[in-house]
């Protein structure tokens, strides 16, 4: 079962990103990397394009801390440097804007740019806006100024999830019966990065629901089909959130190894338990149960399985990210005939090769396609999904909010 070949695209396309947070781990970051320990390093989850690309200009929230951004990330210094979305707008030289920041500052950032920009086209981190209302009027303004747009569901590059699609798609275990998944969000547990106190707010649009729920769902989505009726179930079982200076990652090593510190606590309004049952349009019924924290020591942070007349189809992962891709991905088929179960391996390409980091390799192959599309290739089996596509995860959302409410 092949995966999509990744072509050769002889274009040149212009980026430049605005106001990535310090804490971000994208290929541009408003300051130069955070140091909480040794083993935290940062590694670019929106990488620039190769080789079609050249960063020609960064938004920061001044032209000093963009130029410091610039220096920190090794990018070429006749990169342009702004500190406000009004300037960064009026600057004709750029193709591509990618913007990598924290959800609840898409909008005001964008919203400047969208009005005056040339740019052809725009790349948004997703969820695209803190709630719906706001998804809808970037997006509506984008479509009348005929911007190309991509949102960060970089899921549906990802190898595990067209594998499963393909392997539902050959009929090898017959008519699909039932999807049952369940995970853990290795965030959203007792405690978080301190850099993360505003995913417990649930006014800021960033949390277990929009972020890692509805890029989660969105790849599984792409592969079994989409839903036709549900019920939901949204709590808070954590009330408060404790604040370490150092990521889960970070473990001392050394006796000299700093600790890691409990620096503060917040009130926790976002939910960290979620459940969702019912129907998919396929008719097969389903079941899915995200819920915040680590998962159990050696078991896998996501099973998703498949059931169906013939047999069965199961993966599981470390984590909730099944959009990461990632070193322990296992795809595994069961034959109900014959009795075994067979692993499928996961095709590799060109990044994977070149061993960027995980959480890179699917913007990566987002972007790749999107540069096809734009010298007039298609959509390469939505492998990208549009600010369209995200008004669409935000009303999903939505729908959630207001059936746990009733």
């Amino acid at each position: 079962m092949p995966f999509f070949p990744l072509p050769t695209v002889p274009i040149p396309q212009h980026i430049a990103t605005p106001w990535p947070p310090p804490q971000s781990v994208s290929a541009l970051s408003a300051s130069p990397p955070p140091t909480p320990g040794p083993s935290t390093p940062i590694s670019p989850t929106s990488p620039t394009p190769h080789p079609h690309t050249q960063i020609v200009a960064l938004l920061n929230t001044s032209s000093d801390s963009a130029a410091a951004a610039v220096k920190a990330h090794n990018i070429s210094p006749s990169t342009k440097t702004y500190g406000n979305p009004e300037d960064f707008a009026a600057d004709e030289d750029i193709d591509l804007i990618v913007c990598s920041v924290r959800v609840d500052r898409h909008r005001p950032i964008l919203l400047p740019i969208l009005k005056k920009t040339k740019a052809k086209a725009m790349h948004c981190e997703g969820p695209l806006g803190k709630n719906l209302a706001e998804a809808e009027e970037l997006a509506a303004l984008a479509r009348d100024r005929g911007i190309k747009t991509i949102v960060g569901l970089q899921g549906r590059a990802a190898p595990t999830g067209h594998v499963f699609k393909q392997i539902l798609d050959s009929g090898r275990i017959g008519k699909v019966l039932s999807v049952t998944i369940t995970a853990s969000g290795y965030n959203f547990g007792a405690s978080d990065l301190h850099t993360l106190a505003y995913t417990s707010d649930i006014s800021t649009g960033g949390n277990l629901v929009t972020i890692h729920f509805s890029h989660f769902i969105d790849t599984v989505n792409q592969a079994v089909g989409q839903f036709k009726c549900f019920n939901v179930l949204l709590d808070i079982m954590r009330p408060k959130t404790l604040l370490r200076d150092r990521p889960h990652t970070y473990t001392p090593k050394t006796p000299s190894d700093e600790p890691v510190k409990i620096i503060g606590e917040v009130e926790r309004t976002s939910h960290d338990q979620i459940m969702l049952q019912g129907h998919l349009e396929n008719g097969a019924v389903f079941s899915i149960h995200l819920r915040g924290g680590m998962p159990f020591p050696g078991t896998p942070g996501n099973e998703w399985r498949a059931y169906g007349e013939k047999g069965e189809v199961r993966v599981t992962t470390p984590s909730a990210n099944l959009h990461f891709g990632g070193p322990g991905h296992v795809v595994q088929v069961h034959d109900h005939e014959s009795k075994e179960v067979e692993e499928v391996a996961l095709p590799r390409d060109v990044f994977d090769e070149e061993e960027l980091p995980w959480a890179a390799r699917g913007p990566a192959r987002v972007y790749e396609a999107f540069a096809e599309s734009l010298s007039g290739g298609e959509r390469r089996g939505e492998i990208f999904a549009t600010w369209e596509d995200a008004v669409e995860r935000h009303r999903l959302v939505e729908e959630m909010y207001e059936k746990a409410r009733l």
